[in-house]
């Protein structure tokens, strides 16, 4: 059987020990692999469509139709009617015009995957107490900022040492990964290791700032250049920056209109600040940082290809934190001392089986997540 979109897959999936079904936009079910309905405890494709399912109560949720609806991957326990429970993974399928064609769904037991994690944590356990203790801190001091850069990882471990490498060259650096991985603080290490440390970090979230007034902000302006300018005139980041180090932050999100000017000051190390047609020259250290896919935007006509080898001449990717999970009980122990300390807050121990519990979560939104949950589960717990 061949789906459009997802070809010659089924035939695959025919002799995998997991369940794998699936269905259309719609709900509508296509394929279930002969391993679904065991796990599942009910004939699925009898109901012909998982809104049925639901709406006969056969199971508690659909991942799939919750990935229908958010158009990306979801992850979770569902439980059917006859007493099973699995892990469900389904994610949407798209066709070339962004269309969602289609949705696989990946069921796993839930049991024997529980054993599976327990194993893993069993063996790890000893191993992750250790790293409570032995984590490693590296300072990052200035004159505006005071942080702190955790880690224990050998993949966290081989980033920082390349950042401290590249701390020692002038080259544009690309910091890539999601959002709340801690590239902000890579690049922080990068000049706080650098023979730019005496002169200033400036960052821009390229996002935040509207674009009619992007140029003005990123190059400064004359007094008088436009309505509501101040009278003395205002210097943008690449001057406050000057001897310095330019973070720009989100990168992706600068408009097309604003893209050839950024370029032009890379290029030529010289900034026309708007309502002047005097060039300024400025020594700046670039580094970017980006949680998009920069080279499928720029084959998708959304950024420009002559700044992105602009931006990308050392790219720095930082994994996400479902990649470097052995990190979890490190985090734990360093952000619940942080808010003990900053908040005044008796000693509130994680348990080991709560900490069991963080592996399952995929963590989208990384470190910064992490942090949220271990603040708000000691403050909740005064």
């Amino acid at each position: 059987m061949e789906i459009k979109g997802v070809v010659n897959l089924t035939g695959l999936l025919d002799g995998s020990g997991d369940g794998f079904f699936i269905s259309d936009a719609k709900g509508k079910l296509l394929y279930c692999n002969p391993a679904t309905n065991p796990l599942v405890g009910i004939n699925m494709v009898k109901y012909k469509s998982l809104y049925n399912l639901l709406k006969k109560n056969l199971i508690n949720r659909s991942t799939a139709i919750e990935a229908i609806q958010k158009k990306s991957v979801v992850t979770g326990e569902v439980k059917s009617a006859a007493g099973n429970s699995v892990i469900a993974t389904s994610a949407p399928v798209f066709n070339y015009e962004g269309d969602l064609e289609c949705v696989i769904c990946n069921l796993r037991d839930y049991s024997s995957l529980y054993r599976d994690k327990k194993k893993y944590y069993s063996l790890n356990q000893n191993r992750n107490n250790k790293l409570e203790s032995a984590y490693k801190i590296l300072k990052i001091k200035g004159e505006d900022y005071n942080y702190e850069l955790v880690y224990c990882s050998s993949v966290m471990e081989e980033i920082i040492t390349l950042a401290i490498n590249l701390s020692k060259v002038e080259s544009t650096v690309l910091l890539q990964g999601e959002t709340g991985v801690g590239k902000e603080l890579i690049a922080h290490l990068i000049h706080d290791r650098s023979e730019r440390k005496g002169g200033p970090f400036v960052k821009i979230n390229c996002a935040s700032i509207p674009a009619n007034l992007f140029e003005s902000e990123l190059f400064g302006y004359e007094p008088g250049s436009f309505t509501g300018a101040l009278k003395k005139g205002k210097k943008g980041h690449f001057e406050l920056a000057h001897k310095g180090t330019l973070f720009l932050d989100e990168v992706a999100e600068i408009s097309l209109e604003m893209q050839p000017k950024l370029l032009n000051v890379l290029q030529d190390k010289k900034i026309f600040r708007v309502g002047s047609t005097e060039a300024r020259p400025v020594d700046v250290r670039i580094i970017a940082a980006t949680n998009r896919d920069l080279k499928k935007m720029v084959d998708e006509g959304k950024f420009r290809e002559d700044l992105y080898y602009r931006l990308n001449v050392i790219p720095v990717a930082i994994p996400p934190l479902r990649n470097r999970m052995v990190e979890i009980p490190m985090f734990v122990s360093y952000f619940k001392n942080k808010f003990q300390q900053r908040y005044a807050l008796e000693n509130k121990e994680f348990s080991q089986e709560l900490i069991k519990h963080l592996y399952w979560y995929p963590w989208p939104g990384n470190v910064r997540e992490l942090a949220n949950l271990v603040e708000r589960y000691g403050t909740l717990s005064i």
